[in-house]
């Protein structure tokens, strides 16, 4: 009984140290988004519908959202400097465009980095960067609900 329960104890421990690695079809869910830029925080409800679309909405402290916008996207094999070794994660590279003006669309990157799909489920913070503020990176904080 002794060998038995230990045994269970290390298989739990060992499956709990490897983590999924991201993937579009590990990515399909709906997450909660807080940035904050500047001075100011903005709050996001994103939606990833399948392999290749998500859609983006922001909301407000007092209930109010904008119009939910949607696009396409490529999750791409990426590398980083992480202290001073040279590490490999995954950039989630997206456009979209919202339905008051379809003319305008608007780029992104998500470098996740070394994230995993417990990650996302925990709560972890991204960098972003987007065409909307060129040359700046943004720290994202994302929950998956």
């Amino acid at each position: 009984m002794k060998y038995l329960l230990s045994s269970a104890l290390i298989l739990f421990t060992c499956t709990q140290a490897f983590a999924a690695e991201l993937s579009p079809g590990n990515l399909v869910g709906r997450y909660k988004v807080e940035a904050k830029a500047g001075f100011q925080r903005v709050y996001l409800n994103f939606r990833v519908v399948n392999t290749q679309e998500f859609e983006v909405q922001r909301t407000y402290p007092n209930g109010n959202a904008d119009e939910v916008c949607n696009g396409t996207y490529n999750l791409n094999p990426s590398l980083f400097w992480e202290d001073i070794i040279l590490a490999s994660g995954k950039t989630f590279k997206g456009v979209f465009t919202c339905p008051s003006n379809r003319s305008r669309s608007i780029n992104f990157n998500i470098e996740f980095e070394n994230k995993t799909t417990e990650d996302l489920v925990r709560g972890t913070s991204v960098t972003v960067t987007s065409s909307m503020a060129p040359g700046r990176r943004i720290s994202v904080y994302v929950k998956k609900q």
